[in-house]
């Protein structure tokens, strides 16, 4: 087996953890939008409620417990933005592995290209001389 077509099976096998790599990426980057998402409606409903509070004119006890209420509303909204911090920094892990592997997936791809010209090459060079080979034959046998 020629090394071309051994370095073809590693190049197939880094395209393959490539291709795992570009997936995972996909995910993470998907979970960072779901998590903006849901941060942004967090953030609009505590707005909501917040004017809402505004325009109700609440006894003092239901103002507190309204007001209780938007705490934990914000709480999660703080939650929420450290889930997307987790999930931003996530997907930033798999791009610079995707990254890597992409770049190891371009090297091997050169060195089987370099490695299949140079096979071209001694390929050309062998047929070279078999036809000078057979050239001189016909050169002797014309001669004689």
């Amino acid at each position: 087996m020629k090394k071309s077509h051994r370095m073809q099976i590693l190049v197939d096998l880094a395209k393959r953890k490539e291709d795992s790599a570009a997936q995972q990426l996909a995910r993470d980057k998907a979970k960072v939008q779901s998590d903006m998402q849901k941060l942004n409606e967090l953030k609009d409903y505590a707005g909501q409620y917040e004017s809402e509070r505004n325009l109700l004119g609440l006894s003092a006890y239901l103002t507190t417990n309204y007001q209780h209420f938007v705490d934990r509303v914000q709480q999660a909204i703080v939650q929420q933005e450290l889930a997307v911090g987790r999930a931003e920094q996530q997907a930033d892990m798999s791009m610079r592995g995707w990254l890597q592997t992409r770049s190891k997936t371009k090297s091997m791809d050169w060195l089987k290209d370099k490695s299949h010209k140079a096979e071209l090459a001694i390929e050309a060079q062998q047929e070279q001389r078999q036809n000078d080979e057979f050239a001189m034959r016909r050169f002797l046998e014309n001669t004689r």
